[in-house]
């Protein structure tokens, strides 16, 4: 896109900067920037959680966890191979770096985002230690960081400058990431935990807390996918307010139920893959063929009603749609998810085209009933 010769080099910053330019747009309120801002972070820790393993260092990390390396250094290697794991993400706030040279208030602006890397940094690194303890300078860090944005005069230079040492000091004194995951918790959270466990054990039937397990395992993939399902969910609440609820309500909660259930399907891989992987225990189970899809449907229908239960509430509540109409569009979907597992399950390499397909021809149907 930056080297398209019809676009003024600053429009092309100015757009691939947007996520980091938002955040600094006047127009917008307090709320909204600590909403947006903790967005941002949650990005960055997602996108160091997918590739966990790789960054730690896989089998690799027990070898030099036994080397005389100091944790100084070695926490300088993590921070390194970290932004160098983020440099997709670094490249917005370069863009935003660069448009930033021709708006005023250059000073607060440029103080303003080099606070917001060092946190998310900070948030990545604490993700990957597993210290929760650095979490609480990290929130302090955002409250001085929102704070100092929307302070006047001295005060403003004064609080970015506190966010900015608070979450350098973070970064500093982040235990390794492979150190820390060696560390045993505490004797009392580990009873509360035992505690938690036990008691969703008893209260869950096996293959229940088998598919939990298997979501757990993947945290970073489902954590994906719940967010773009809410990256959706959002999209769609934010169109309804602004369009008024009108005659377009529907059609747009229609469309959005089928692009939902479209990413929710995406589930179906992961947990195909992880019975693949355990086919010997799998096949042990006293459990029959239809009732193992059963558990993943119910498993991906979970995962997807939460957010597609939304907009049709929000159409109940302003007398958009009757309450059963907006029971039956959600359970329209069910037979949607259902008929998702069978490209994923029989033809994954086809699989996107053909859920696409599927969506399609279920907005259609859906379409000559409820709009």
């Amino acid at each position: 896109m930056l080297l398209l010769p019809a676009m003024p080099v600053f429009s092309q910053t100015r757009i691939l900067g947007a996520p980091v330019l938002a955040a600094l747009a006047p127009s917008h309120g307090i709320e909204w920037r600590f909403a947006w801002v903790h967005l941002l972070e949650a990005v960055g820790i997602l996108w160091v959680l997918a590739q966990r393993r790789a960054i730690t260092g896989g089998p690799f990390a027990t070898f030099l966890a036994s080397l005389p390396v100091s944790s100084g250094r070695r926490r300088a290697i993590d921070t390194i191979v970290v932004i160098v794991a983020s440099t997709p993400l670094l490249l917005p706030v370069l863009a935003a770096a660069i448009a930033l040279a021709f708006l005023p208030q250059k000073a607060i602006n440029y103080l303003f985002v080099l606070d917001l890397f060092l946190i998310t940094l900070g948030w990545q690194l604490t993700a990957l230690s597993r210290n929760l303890r650095n979490a609480i300078a990290l929130i302090v860090a955002n409250v001085f960081l929102i704070g100092g944005f929307h302070a006047e005069g001295a005060l403003r230079p004064a609080w970015l400058t506190v966010a900015l040492l608070l979450a350098a000091f973070t970064i500093a004194h982040t235990a390794p990431a492979r150190a820390a995951r060696s560390e045993m918790p505490g004797a009392f959270s580990r009873r509360i935990a035992e505690a938690i466990r036990v008691r969703v054990r008893n209260g869950l039937p096996p293959i229940a807390r088998l598919q939990i397990g298997i979501l757990r395992d993947r945290a970073a993939s489902t954590a994906g996918h719940c967010l773009m399902m809410g990256a959706v969910t959002a999209s769609t609440c934010f169109l309804l307010a602004l369009w008024g609820f009108d005659q377009r309500a529907v059609p747009l909660t229609l469309i959005a139920q089928a692009v939902i259930m479209l990413i929710a399907a995406t589930t179906y891989r992961d947990l195909g893959a992880a019975h693949l992987h355990a086919s010997h225990f799998m096949r042990s189970l006293p459990l029959s063929t239809f009732a193992k899809r059963r558990a993943d449907w119910l498993t991906v229908a979970a995962l997807a009603l939460p957010f597609a239960a939304v907009a049709p509430l929000l159409l109940v509540t302003h007398g958009v749609l009757s309450s059963r109409m907006a029971a039956a569009l959600v359970c329209s979907g069910a037979p949607l998810v259902a008929l998702h597992y069978l490209p994923q399950r029989y033809a994954s390499r086809q699989s996107v085209l053909l859920g696409i397909a599927l969506t399609v021809v279920w907005v259609t149907l859906a379409w000559q009933v409820f709009v």
